[in-house]
């Protein structure tokens, strides 16, 4: 049985559409906790729990990330900006100065004079200047780009060891346990320790389905695999970590080491990317879901494409047709064993005439 698991967010959490995409396919629903906080929070579970659905959250993990600025967006080469660390509200930060406030206290040890820093994969780029006291350094543009809330911030040619939950996620596992959730996507998992530290907090009935987004969780997969209910290899953050060419061969490798152990194995990010905003999906797109599906893919994961594109119950619809016809090729019925398409209501005109 191959997993459509959908991430919900503006785009779908709405009770009309919640249903529609359970009748499309998706199987399983995802909060991610990046692009929350707890009043976010309350309500999806309440509009989720209303339809019937229980959903899994999805953790911040240990990545840097903005959690609030002021910049404008366009900010010239040569600006000061302040680097705050780890306020929870903010309210230490200069707001009469450029600032930039990040989540992971314990990052600031880690960052030196001089170090590069980068806002998402095309947004601003910042040299460390100084160090001011134990939250606060000074960053000085050396590249204008855009910063947007809950982006990644990374540190050139330096991997940052940060706590693997940060006190949102602790929060919202609490919370969704007393609502009775089953699984957790423990992201920016790194090695087995991680792993087990989230099973201890969550208990052994809830299941924790690892996140590969670092080179080191590559190294690592073998330990990570054992103590894991499943894997998810997060495409887009490990190819900030490994060279984009290399991306594939490594989501290969690990989906035949996870036979062996008898693990599934999950893929995201840019699975159906073109239906963000197309009715349609490219030809690529089709053959990187068949070639997955033919490698051993346990399910796939519609993040962007649910939670903020245009067409979340079309392209939820279209990857269950796509794993379906998959299925029947596999089951030697090609040519015999008719797959019926999607109806028009869930896909509309385009893409069934498409189909």
């Amino acid at each position: 049985m191959t997993s459509i698991i959908v991430t919900v967010g503006p785009s779908s959490i709405k009770p009309e559409i919640l249903r529609k995409l359970l009748e499309a396919g998706a199987e399983r629903f995802r909060i991610n906790l990046s692009h929350s906080n707890k009043e976010s929070l309350k309500h999806y579970f309440s509009v989720l729990n209303n339809v019937g659905i229980t959903p899994a959250i999805d953790t911040n993990g240990a990545q840097l990330r903005v959690i609030d600025t002021n910049l404008p967006q366009k900010i010239s080469s040569g600006e000061e900006v302040n680097l705050y660390f780890g306020t929870k509200s903010g309210d230490l930060c200069d707001r009469s100065s450029f600032f930039i406030l990040l989540n992971h206290p314990e990052a600031f040890e880690q960052i030196n004079k001089n170090d590069i820093m980068k806002v998402d994969f095309n947004g601003l780029a910042l040299q460390v200047k100084d160090k001011i006291n134990k939250s606060l350094c000074i960053g000085k543009v050396i590249s204008s780009g855009p910063v947007i809330i809950n982006r990644a911030v990374d540190v050139k040619s330096k991997t940052l060891e940060l706590s693997v939950l940060t006190e949102f996620d602790k929060y919202a596992i609490e919370y969704a346990l007393n609502k009775g959730i089953n699984e957790i996507y423990a992201s920016f998992i790194s090695n087995a320790n991680q792993t087990r530290s989230i099973r201890n907090l969550a208990g052994d009935n809830i299941k924790i389905i690892s996140k590969i987004e670092t080179s080191m969780a590559v190294t690592n997969i073998l330990e990570i695999l054992d103590v894991s209910d499943e894997i998810l290899v997060d495409r887009g953050d490990l190819s900030r970590e490994i060279s984009i060419p290399l991306v594939p061969l490594a989501v290969f490798n690990i989906l035949k080491l996870a036979k062996t152990k008898n693990k599934p194995v999950m893929v995201a990010t840019n699975v159906l990317d073109s239906m963000m905003t197309n009715s349609i999906p490219s030809r690529a797109e089709i053959s990187d879901i068949f070639s997955h599906l033919s490698a051993g893919a346990s399910g796939f994961v519609l993040a962007a494409e649910v939670a903020i594109g245009s067409n979340p119950v079309s392209s939820t619809a279209l990857l269950k047709h796509l794993i379906e016809l998959f299925n029947n090729h596999k089951n030697g019925l090609h040519g015999i064993g008719r797959i019926k398409t999607p109806s028009l209501e869930l896909i509309g005109n385009e893409l069934f005439n498409w189909l």
